[in-house]
Order: C-alpha cells, then structure tokens, then sequence
C-alpha cells in the first residue's frame, strides 16, 4: 500500500489466511498451505472498508459469497489479520486502521463480531498486522506497521486485550510480515518501508523486543512483503511488492537474518500487494500480485528463488489493493480473492495450472483495502442445509 500521507491514497496490505485459518505454527504471512481442503470447510472473506463498516462474505464452497456489513464502527480501515485471540474458539480479527486506533473484534461464530475493543492507547496510525507468537505464552500477538508513528507489538492476554509497546524500524512501514528469518525459533519481523526507506528485518528475541537492520540497500518505495521456502535450503525468503514504477523483489534468506536480492520480472506495474502459494501443478512456491497500473498478475516459481514466468490473472486492470488465497471452492487447487477500491471485487478460481475463472465476490463497488480469508462460521450451505447445487440465494455463483 501506499504512504499514509491521504486517507484516500492509502494503500493496503493483505493477510493470508486460509482453510486453517491462522498461521503456521509460529509464523505469520507465509505461504499458503499446500494440503487439500477438508471436505467440511467452506472459506469466508472479510473485507477491510475505507470509510465504511467492515464486510463479511460468507463463502457457500463453490465460489459464491453472501455479504452483510459486520462490526459496529465506520473507520478508515486499511489491513486485517484474523485468528484466535480468546479463547472462545470463534475466528477474530484484528484491523489496522489508518489515522485511528487500532481494533479487535472477537468472533461470534456466526459470521459477525460479539464485541470491539480498541488496541494501543498510546493511539496509532496502522497500515498493516500480522498475527504470531512473538513471546513465549501460548496467546497470539499482534505487529503493527505504523506508517509516521512508528511500529508496534501488542503482546495479547489470551482475553482479547493486549499490552502494547514500541519495535524498531523505519519510520515509514505499511507492510509486515512474521517469520523465523534466523536460526533460532523466536518470531522475526519484516517491515515494507515506502517512501524511498530501506525494508527492514528486525530479529526477535522471544519476550517481545527486537533489533532491527535493513534487509538491503533496496528503496523501492515498497508497499507489502511476505514470505516463504523460495529455493531448495532450509531458510526462509522474502518477496516484496513494490509501487511506483519499481520492479518487485525477490530476497534469499541466509539463515542468519541476511538476504540477496533480485528483481522477480521486469515488469514495472506499481504493485500492492503480493501473496505466495503453489498455483500450478509442481512443487515451487508461485506468487500473486496486485497491480494498480496493469491487471494482475502470476509469476511461476522455478524452485530456485526465481521466476520462469509472469502473467496476468484474468487481463482486467482494476484499483486492486488486497488480496488472498485459499481454497474457495474446496477442490484441492488455490483461488484468489482481489479486494478492490471502488469496483467490485472479485474472485478468481484457479484450475491448478496457473490459470484462473473469475467473476465479481458481489454486485457492490466499495472501498476495499484488504481481504482475509477463514472459517468465519454461519455457513449456510452446511447449518441450513443447502445443496451444493442450489445457489440461488447467493450474490455470485460460479460461471
């Protein structure tokens, strides 16, 4: 996403949450999962508004969306994470919101919120959150790249709250992602820093404090990062998006918090945001973008840490902010869902060889920054005993 220098020129991030909806054991923002979905789970979408309440979609397994607006408080909402934060066993989330603080709202299992809370009284101005273990309690944590007000992490009670202080940096971060970067097993942290600020990757120490170096000389104006297994070692990887007519970048990790850095393409499409998951039919971690000034596109993993090829996803150019994987419509290859500013957003159903069939999430054009998928609950294709094949309540079906 963009600097948050205008409420209207912010630009998102993206959490990646799929059929197991939150993080890998002890890290945030990696790749998709590349097991088959359960037969019983059906992935809902909760979109991050701008200006507006939040929106829930809940998914029916075939690729269509029912959406409601959830929450209780219009807010200029740029990022989500969602996961367990209390203990009450109901999907939460967690938003970043631009010029306000940031909220939690615990999950009612029914596809809406019981109650909001807000995080941080020290007041704040989020862009991005990742959810992880960043202590050593079994309670999800919650970093947040702060752009002008510097990051945070909020150590969570297990109840819903959290006890908030300050992390290193640049001052400019609108993207996080939480990861073992290192060779120990405390969460790490890397920040996308934009205007013109260097990434930053800041190693944890497991009681919530970290030191913070640049991951290169690299100031790309960078809106998003995320990470997964590039190439054939045992460490983990950085690619990043970046705007303003920068080609996005592709870190290899060394095991000890330093990375290479490389270009992924040649392409220049002032992109967004950036998730990994395994789109074609080897074993290589593929990447989707989000672009701005060019539809958007997937580049294919060689295994290597680079990228054999780059394609659009369905040649539409759309102001697409956000985005994530999943399994949408429950067969065993990912789908994307694009969270769109001021057209409809869209989700596009892969066939497990890069290519993709997409339609409108719904009929309405919001202000979406962000889209976090999960298991929302209220799923009435399973709770009201809708057939698989009857869609005609549904806002969207699949084409």
């Amino acid at each position: 996403m963009l600097g948050a220098t205008n409420p209207v020129l912010v630009w998102v991030v993206s959490l990646l949450v799929t059929a197991a909806p939150v993080l890998a054991p002890r890290e945030s923002r990696a790749e998709a999962p590349h097991t088959e979905p359960a037969d019983q789970v059906a992935l809902d979408a909760l979109f991050a508004i701008h200006g507006l309440l939040e929106q829930g979609c809940v998914g029916n397994g075939i690729g269509g969306f029912a959406c409601s607006e959830v929450g209780d408080t219009e807010q200029f909402t740029i990022g989500v994470a969602a996961g367990f934060v209390d203990g009450h066993g109901n999907l939460d989330a967690v938003f970043a919101n631009f010029n306000e603080t940031n909220r939690v709202c615990l999950g009612d299992g029914a596809g809406g919120f019981s109650s909001c809370s807000l995080i941080d009284d020290a007041g704040s101005s989020g862009d991005d959150v990742a959810l992880g273990f960043v202590d050593a309690d079994p309670w999800l944590d919650a970093v947040f790249a702060n752009s002008g007000q510097g990051n945070r992490v909020c150590l969570g009670d297990g109840n819903g709250g959290f006890q908030c202080s300050s992390i290193g940096g640049a001052p400019n971060s609108i993207g996080v992602a939480l990861g073992l970067v290192d060779s120990d097993t405390t969460l790490d942290v890397i920040f996308a820093n934009s205007a013109h600020d260097q990434n930053s990757v800041c190693l944890g120490d497991g009681n919530g404090s970290f030191v913070c170096t640049d991951v290169s000389d690299d100031a790309n104006n960078t809106q998003e990062v995320v990470l997964g297994h590039l190439n054939d070692d045992s460490h983990l990887d950085a690619v990043f998006s970046n705007f303003s007519l920068h080609q996005n970048r592709v870190c290899l990790g060394d095991g000890n918090g330093g990375f290479q850095c490389s270009d992924v393409s040649d392409d220049q499409d002032s992109t967004v945001d950036v998730a990994l998951g395994r789109i074609d039919g080897d074993s290589h971690l593929d990447a989707v973008f989000s672009n701005i000034s060019a539809p958007n596109s997937v580049c294919l993993g060689d295994g290597s840490g680079s990228f054999s090829s780059c394609n659009p996803v369905d040649g539409k150019t759309n102001e697409t902010r956000g985005l994530a994987l999943g399994f949408v419509d429950r067969d065993s290859n990912l789908d994307v869902i694009f969270a769109n500013f001021l057209t409809p957003s869209r989700v596009c159903l892969g066939d497990g060889q890069a290519s993709f069939s997409c339609t409108e999430v719904s009929g309405e054009a919001l202000f979406a920054n962000e889209v976090v998928l999960g298991d929302f609950g209220a799923n009435p294709l399973f709770s009201d005993g809708l057939e698989s094949g009857d869609t005609s309540s549904w806002s969207q079906t699949v084409p």
